[in-house]
């Protein structure tokens, strides 16, 4: 989307993932079929940094997604 808001999502396809912040916000998980899953966010800030926490409490900034 080019225009206000903005939708960032991604597919999850394992259950290591266990939360995920666009920007500030958390995004909703949505899960999908045994270890899969699918996750999204709105906002109304462009090209807002998306992270990833993982069990054990790892960060990690996800660079570029589709």
């Amino acid at each position: 989307m080019n225009q206000v808001p903005y939708i960032y999502s991604g597919a999850i396809s394992n259950k290591t993932i266990s939360e995920v912040y666009v920007g500030e916000e958390p995004a909703k998980i949505i899960e999908v079929e045994g270890d899969k899953g699918f996750w999204y966010a709105i906002s109304d800030i462009k090209d807002v940094q998306v992270k990833i926490v993982k069990n054990g409490g790892t960060q990690e900034i996800i660079e570029e997604f589709e």
